[in-house]
């Protein structure tokens, strides 16, 4: 229903923007998309209204924060792209640091799991638990658990998947991926993992020695790197269970 001549009730715009009635309260409470009023009292979204709350959906879509994008929307009123863009460059950047720093501990933490899990199993004692089982506490000494190198191009072989790499060191790994990753063009899905496609100029002795660093703790990756007419290629493949990391690590298809 029409509030007024240039502009919609609370409801329709909820409806239009995919916020909630209350999320749009929300908004105009905060000062971020604030509506005008009616003769008789509505709240009254207009065209402006309406963009301005599509845009709060798109930087929360980006995971920004409320301060952020209320910051973005004064820049949106200047009508000149460039400095939003700018920011959102720069805001996102922020996001991706942080993105991966939450993969490091992820990877880390996944990597301790993995490890407990494969060493319970190894020992059970007969009646009650032991130093060596692994329920209660780290095994003082450890046993010697076989790690089979996983080569998803040749088989079906199972194994242990996980991170020899300390955990302390797991963030500047994905940090030094990053900057090599960083002047990738783009990217395509191939049969179990992703690969990247990056121009002539990359830096290809860097890309070959950290992708031999990442195969040493990380024997079930696998890396095909190529060198073409129209630029290298770097093709990350694995086991299933190792898809997720691959995509947060080294990127999904464009």
């Amino acid at each position: 229903m029409v509030a007024g001549m240039d502009g919609v009730k609370i409801s329709e715009a909820a409806r239009a923007t995919g916020f909630t009635v209350s999320a749009l309260r929300f908004y105009a409470k905060e000062g971020v998309v604030v509506p005008e009023r009616t003769s008789t009292g509505y709240r009254s979204y207009g065209d402006d209204q309406l963009e301005s709350l599509r845009f709060v959906a798109r930087g929360k879509q980006l995971g920004l924060s409320l301060e952020d994008i209320t910051e973005l929307l004064e820049l949106l009123g200047e009508e000149e792209c460039a400095p939003v863009q700018t920011r959102i460059r720069h805001l996102v950047g922020e996001r991706i640091s942080q993105a991966q720093d939450q993969i490091a501990e992820l990877v880390a933490f996944t990597s301790q799991l993995q490890s407990a899990a494969a060493r319970l199993g190894v020992h059970t004692p007969d009646g009650a638990c032991d130093d060596d089982c692994g329920c209660r506490s780290e095994p003082a000494h450890p046993r010697q658990v076989e790690r089979v190198r996983l080569n998803p191009l040749a088989g079906t072989e199972s194994g242990v998947i996980a991170c020899s790499l300390q955990p302390d060191a797991v963030g500047a790994r994905i940090r030094d991926w990053d900057r090599v990753l960083g002047s990738a063009t783009t990217r395509s899905d191939i049969p179990n993992g992703v690969r990247v496609f990056f121009s002539r100029d990359v830096d290809v002795s860097a890309l070959v020695e950290l992708a031999a660093a990442e195969q040493d703790c990380c024997s079930f990756f696998h890396f095909d790197i190529g060198i073409g007419a129209d630029g290298v290629t770097l093709d990350v493949t694995g086991p299933d269970d190792s898809q997720q990391v691959i995509t947060a690590v080294f990127g999904a298809a464009a």
